[in-house]
C-alpha cells in the first residue's frame, strides 16, 4: 500500500473521528440542560419529602414531584407552563412546614429549576416575589439581619436566574433556527455530495466514490477483484442513433448490472461506456463464474428507441492484494487486461498477469522516473567522433544522451527517448543536451581544435515547441558557439509538414546553422523534399551499412544515395561503420565522412578530451 493510499485512509479515519467528536459535542450541549433539570427536580422533591412532617405536607410534596416531572416530559410549551404552575402551587403549600435552613436550600434549587425548565424569566420573577413575601414570616425565629441578607441574596439570584432563563429562551430560539438551517444545509450538502459521488446519467457511483470505496475495502484487508468492463462497439450506437440513444443505452446497462450483480458487487461508472465492479471473493474461481455470468447476461438485447440493440462486454480483472496494493494501479491493470480482450475476439474476460506485463510495469516505472531524472542529474552526454575517412581526422562529434538509472543501471536510448517524446520531457531534455554539448565542444575548440563541429539530434516535439528557434539561438549566444559549426539532425518523419519545416529551418540556416537529415532512407522524404528544404547533410542509416558487404542491392542503394546527395550539393555521412571493408566500399562510392565503432565508440567527455589531447592522435584516429 503506497503513501497515497495510506493518506486516503488517514483522511477517512480523520473525517470519521471529527464527525464522531462533533456528534458527541452536540449531544453533550443538548443533554446538559436536561440533566440539570432532572437532577434539580429530583433533589427538590427529595428535600420536600424529607422536610415536611404532616400528611398534607407529604401530599403536596408528592403532587409537586408528579407535576414537575410531568412538566419536564410534556412537549407543548403551554402545557409545560400549566404543569409547572400547578407544581409550584403545590410546592408553595409545603413551605410553611420547612425550617428556615431548608427553606433557603429549596429556594435556590427552585429558581435553578425554573430557569432551565421554562424559557422565560417571568416564572423566576413571580416565584421570587412570592419568596420575598414569605421569608419575613420567619422574623419571629430568625434575626432581622439574617432575613435582610437572605432577601438580598434571593433578589440577586432572581436577577441571575432571570438572565439565565432569558439566555436559554434566546438560545432555544437560535437552536430552532439553527436546526432549520442545519436541516436545509444538510439537505443541500446531501445533494452536493450525491452530485460529487454519483454519476448524473446512470445514478451509479462515480470514479471518486469508487476510489473511496476501494480504499475502505483495501483497508479492511479482504481479497477484492477489480473488474473493468467496457461495452463492445458502443461507438456504433452513438454514430448511428445519436448520443441520446447512447445515453439511454448506458442507463439500461447500469440498471442491468445492478439487477444482475448489485447484490454482491459495488458498481461504478468509470468513464464513457466503462464500468468498474468491486467483488470481494474467497477463491479465484468465484471471479471467473461472476465474469461468465455477466457475459451471458448480455445475450439479450436492450430496447432503445423501439429498436433491439445488442452489445457485449469485454472485462479485464486485477486482484488485490495479488497484483497490487495501490488503488490506481489496480484499476490500471484491470484496464490493461480489458484491452487485451479488446485486441482479441472481445466479449470475454481476462485476468491481469504481472509476468506477461513486465514490460508494461517497466515502462510505467521509467515514465515516472524520467520526469525527475534531469533534475537529479542522472543524464550524461557521450560524444561519438565524426571522421574524415581518407585521413582519419576528427571533423567533429555527435552528442548522444545516456541515462544511468539509480536502480536499473544504464537505460538504452531506444527505451527512454520514445517515452520522453510521449511525455514531453524531450523538450527540456533536448534543450539541456544542446546547451551542455555546446559548452563542452566549445572548450575543446579553445584547447586547440577550433574547427570541431557538433551534431545534435532534434525531436519532433522540440521542433513543434513555440520557442524552438529562439532557444537554439539563445544557447548559441550564451555558450559562444559558432552557428556554422552546429549541425541539427532531423529525421525524415519530420518532413511531412514541409512549409513549417522550411520556414523554421530556413531561418536557422540564415543564421549559419547546418541542417542534417538523420537515418536517411528509412523514412518518407523524397527528392522534391530535398530540393526545397535547406539541408546540408544526408546521414545514411546504419541498417544500410550493416548489409553493405553482404548484399549487392544494399550496396547499390548506398551508392545511389551518395550520388543523389552529391548531385544536389549535399555532404553524405555514413553511420555504423564497423570494419575496414565497409570503409573501403564507402570511399570507393565517394562517401567522405563516417562514424561508427570502427573509429571510436560513443564515450564520455573525459575520454574524448584525452583522445583529443593525445600526442599519438594529433586530431586523428588511426585506422
Amino acid at each position: 500500500m503506497n503513501i497515497a493510499n495510506i493518506w486516503n485512509i488517514i483522511k477517512v479515519m480523520g473525517c470519521q473521528s471529527m464527525k464522531m467528536s462533533q456528534t458527541w459535542t452536540k449531544r453533550l450541549m443538548h443533554n446538559t440542560p436536561k440533566a440539570v433539570i432532572v437532577l434539580s427536580a429530583l433533589s427538590l422533591s427529595m428535600n420536600l419529602a424529607n422536610s415536611v412532617s404532616s400528611f398534607l405536607g407529604y401530599a403536596f410534596a408528592l403532587a409537586f414531584a408528579g407535576l414537575i416531572f410531568a412538566a419536564i416530559i410534556v412537549n407543548p410549551l403551554w402545557l409545560k407552563y400549566v404543569m409547572a404552575a400547578a407544581a409550584y402551587i403545590a410546592f408553595f403549600n409545603t413551605l410553611p412546614e420547612l425550617s428556615f435552613d431548608k427553606l433557603i436550600s429549596v429556594i435556590y434549587l427552585s429558581l435553578v429549576l425554573l430557569a432551565f425548565l421554562l424559557p422565560s424569566p417571568i416564572p423566576v420573577i413571580i416565584t421570587t416575589c412570592y419568596y420575598l413575601y414569605f421569608i419575613p414570616t420567619y422574623s419571629s425565629v430568625v434575626e432581622g439581619e439574617m432575613i435582610r441578607t437572605i432577601v438580598i441574596g434571593v433578589i440577586i439570584n432572581m436577577i441571575l436566574y432571570s438572565l439565565l432563563a432569558f439566555y436559554f429562551r434566546n438560545l432555544k430560539k437560535e437552536n430552532e433556527i439553527n436546526r432549520k438551517l442545519n436541516g436545509q444545509l444538510n439537505e443541500a450538502f446531501g445533494k452536493l455530495e450525491h452530485m460529487a459521488y454519483y454519476d448524473t446519467l446512470t445514478k451509479l457511483p462515480n470514479r471518486e466514490l469508487l476510489k473511496k470505496r476501494m480504499v475502505e475495502q483495501l483497508f479492511s484487508d479482504s481479497k477484492v477483484a477489480v473488474l473493468f468492463l467496457d461495452l463492445d462497439h458502443f461507438k456504433n450506437v452513438n454514430d448511428m442513433m445519436g448520443h441520446n440513444a447512447g445515453d439511454q443505452m448506458l442507463q439500461h446497462v447500469a440498471a442491468h448490472l445492478t439487477e444482475e450483480v448489485g447484490h454482491c458487487c459495488f458498481i461504478a461508472r468509470y468513464a464513457g461506456d466503462e464500468f468498474v465492479l468491486l467483488f470481494p471473493y474467497q477463491v479465484q474461481e468465484e471471479i471467473g463464474e461472476l465474469a461468465k455470468h455477466l457475459i451471458h447476461s448480455f445475450h439479450m438485447p436492450f430496447q432503445i428507441e423501439q429498436k433491439h440493440i445488442y452489445t457485449t462486454p469485454s472485462i479485464g480483472i486485477s486482484l488485490y492484494p495479488g497484483d497490487s496494493r495501490d488503488v490506481d494501479t489496480l484499476i490500471q491493470y484491470a484496464d490493461k487486461a480489458m484491452y487485451d480482450v479488446k485486441r482479441g475476439e472481445k466479449n470475454g474476460f481476462c485476468f491481469f498477469s504481472a509476468i506477461e506485463n513486465e514490460e508494461l510495469l517497466l515502462q510505467i516505472k521509467l515514465e515516472n522516473d524520467l520526469r525527475s531524472a534531469l533534475s537529479k542529474e542522472e543524464f550524461v552526454i557521450h560524444y561519438q567522433p565524426l571522421v574524415e575517412m581518407s585521413t582519419g581526422e576528427i571533423r567533429g562529434f555527435e552528442a548522444l544522451v545516456r541515462w544511468t538509472h539509480p536502480e536499473l543501471g544504464q537505460i538504452m536510448p531506444g527505451a527512454f527517448i520514445p517515452l520522453a517524446e510521449q511525455t514531453g520531457v524531450i523538450v527540456e531534455l533536448g534543450e539541456w543536451v544542446l546547451e551542455e554539448a555546446c559548452k563542452q565542444v566549445r572548450s575543446w575548440q579553445r584547447a586547440g581544435n577550433p574547427n570541431l563541429t557538433l551534431a545534435v539530434n532534434i525531436s519532433i516535439r522540440q521542433f513543434k515547441s513555440s520557442c524552438f528557434e529562439s532557444t537554439v539561438l539563445r544557447i548559441l549566444k550564451k555558450t559562444g558557439f559558432d552557428p556554422s559549426l552546429l549541425e541539427l539532425e532531423v529525421t525524415e518523419s519530420m518532413m511531412q509538414n514541409l512549409s513549417e519545416m522550411s520556414l523554421i529551418l530556413g531561418e536557422l540556416k540564415r543564421r549559419g546553422v547546418k541542417i542534417s537529415i538523420d537515418d536517411f532512407g528509412t523514412g518518407y522524404s523524397s527528392l522534391s523534399v530535398l530540393r526545397h528544404l535547406p539541408v546540408d547533410f544526408l546521414k545514411i542509416d546504419r541498417s544500410f551499412t550493416r548489409e553493405l558487404t553482404a548484399d549487392t542491392s544494399t550496396a547499390s542503394i548506398i551508392k545511389l544515395i551518395v550520388d543523389i546527395g552529391h548531385s544536389i550539393n549535399l555532404e553524405v555521412i555514413c553511420e555504423g561503420i564497423e570494419n575496414q571493408e565497409e570503409m573501403d566500399f564507402l570511399l570507393q562510392y565517394g562517401c567522405r565522412l563516417g562514424q561508427g565503432f570502427y573509429f571510436h565508440r560513443p564515450a564520455s567527455a573525459d575520454e574524448i578530451g584525452s583522445l583529443l589531447s593525445s600526442k599519438d592522435s594529433q586530431g586523428k584516429i588511426a585506422n
